[in-house]
């Protein structure tokens, strides 16, 4: 039966995928990609950029990436959401 559970959840993707974008869905996009995009922007400079990184740089990067999350899933909410995703969530367990 795991596999009736797969198809059917899989099939409820693709109708979601291929309907226009919604308000809703430009709204999770929206919030996804600002969580999102806040953790690939303040990891991706601590790891990529010269150290020590001072505060203040951090917080130009975290605003920076967190308006460019929000621009992108306001324009592409669904490919926004699929991709930031897993960064969204980062830290949200116990």
């Amino acid at each position: 039966m795991p596999s009736a559970s797969l198809k059917r959840q899989t099939a409820q993707f693709l109708v979601w995928w291929r309907a226009p974008a919604t308000r809703r869905d430009r709204l999770l996009g929206s919030v996804v990609g600002m969580f999102g995009c806040f953790w690939i922007g303040v990891l991706g400079r601590v790891v990529l950029g010269p150290l020590p990184v001072p505060l203040q740089a951090l917080a130009w990067w975290a605003i920076g990436s967190v308006a460019t999350g929000v621009a992108l899933g306001i324009l592409f909410p669904k490919a926004t959401a699929c991709i930031c995703f897993p960064f969204a969530i980062f830290g949200g367990g116990n």
